[in-house]
Formats: C-alpha cells, sequence, structure tokens
C-alpha cells in the first residue's frame, strides 16, 4: 500500500459516519456507475454520463462548499501544499 493511500485510510478513519457518507456519495458522483460495476461504456453513453456527472457535481457544489470555511482561498492552499511539498523552486 502506498504512502498516499496510507495517508486517505488515516483521515478517513478519522471521520465521523455522516462525513464517511458524503465522502461516499462524493465519490459515487465523480466515479461514473460503470466503472464501479465495471461495466463497458458506449461511446453515445459516454457523453451523457459526462454531462450528468457534470450536472451532479455543479448541483453539489453549494454543499461540499458548506464544508471549507469561509474563508477558503483554493489558490493558496495550492501554493502552500506545493511549498510544502516541492519547497521553495527557483
Amino acid at each position: 500500500m502506498s504512502e498516499l493511500q496510507q495517508k486517505a485510510i488515516r483521515m478517513i478513519s478519522d471521520l465521523s459516519d455522516d462525513n464517511i457518507s458524503f465522502l461516499i456519495d462524493i465519490i459515487n458522483r465523480l466515479i461514473p456507475q460503470s466503472e464501479l460495476d465495471g461495466g463497458a461504456v458506449l461511446p453515445e453513453d459516454n457523453a451523457h454520463e459526462k454531462m450528468q456527472a457534470f450536472l451532479r457535481l455543479d448541483a453539489a457544489r453549494a454543499e461540499i462548499s458548506s464544508y471549507l470555511p469561509a474563508d477558503f482561498d483554493p489558490e493558496r492552499e495550492l501554493a502552500e501544499a506545493r511549498l510544502e511539498r516541492y519547497g521553495n523552486i527557483g
């Protein structure tokens, strides 16, 4: 098991059952059902599934945002994560 997988397991094990349920719901929205079932996706169905996934994600945006602090800045978070992982490059 990779270090990243171990970190994910540690993070999930600290969550409440309600938050785990929410996390599973988000994962299900992001991964097409056919991939979860191991079935093949026909090309004509693929565009429809992608649009459905986008619409579900867009509908979930408000709910997802409620879990973030009011002053959440994704660009700042990304910059901090890059600095932490790669250090000051250049």
